[in-house]
C-alpha cells in the first residue's frame, strides 16, 4: 500500500485512500477475477486500479458512488488487461527444448569439457555438439567469426591438455 499512499500528497487524500483501498479492495478484485479468469491477472489489475485512483480522483467519503467508482476502474483495468493478453498471448516457458542439451554427463570427455572455463565449453559444444558454424556462433555471442575460430582453437588446446593430464589417449 506504500506505492499508491507515495501517489498522495495530503495526509487527508492518504486517509481517504486507505479507507477506499480496505473497504473495497476484495469488491475490485471479484470483479477483475471475473472477467479475466485468473487470479494473477485479477491481481495486476488491481493494482493498476488503485494506481490509476490514486494518481486521478478519489471520492470525497465512502458510500455507494465510491463503490460504484472503484468497481468500475477495477473492471475497465480488467478489459484493458485482457485486451492486452488477446493481442499478445502469453505462452509457458519449456524446461525441455530439444537440441540445447550437452553431451551426456558420463565419462571422462564430460569431466575435461566441466573443467574448461564456461566461454571455451559454450564454443565447443556449439559447433562440435549443435553443429552450428563459426559464424552462426559469433552472431549468437556478438562476436566476429574470426574470434569465434580462436577462441576454438584455445578450447581444443585446453581440452587436448585436460584429457592428457587425465590420462586419456588423444
Amino acid at each position: 500500500m506504500l506505492i499508491y499512499l507515495q501517489a498522495l500528497d495530503s495526509p487527508e487524500d492518504r486517509t481517504r485512500f486507505e479507507a477506499l483501498y480496505t473497504a473495497y479492495r476484495g469488491l475490485m478484485f471479484h470483479v477483475a477475477r471475473r472477467i479475466l479468469n485468473n487470479d494473477q491477472d485479477a491481481e495486476d489489475a488491481v493494482h493498476t486500479a488503485f494506481l490509476s485512483l490514486a494518481e486521478h480522483s478519489l471520492p470525497p467519503e465512502l458510500g455507494p458512488r465510491a463503490r460504484c467508482l472503484a468497481a468500475t476502474v477495477a473492471e475497465r483495468k480488467a478489459i484493458d488487461l485482457y485486451r492486452a493478453r488477446q493481442r499478445h498471448p502469453v505462452s509457458e516457458l519449456e524446461e525441455d527444448v530439444p537440441g540445447c542439451e550437452g553431451p551426456p554427463s558420463d565419462g571422462t570427455l564430460a569431466g575435461a569439457m566441466a573443467a574448461l572455463p564456461p566461454r571455451h565449453r559454450e564454443v565447443l559444444l556449439l559447433k562440435y555438439y549443435n553443429g552450428y558454424s563459426a559464424a552462426e556462433i559469433a552472431g549468437f555471442l556478438g562476436l566476429t567469426p574470426e574470434n569465434i575460430r580462436q577462441i576454438t582453437a584455445q578450447a581444443k588446446r585446453r581440452l587436448a591438455a585436460e584429457l592428457a593430464e587425465r590420462g586419456e589417449v588423444i
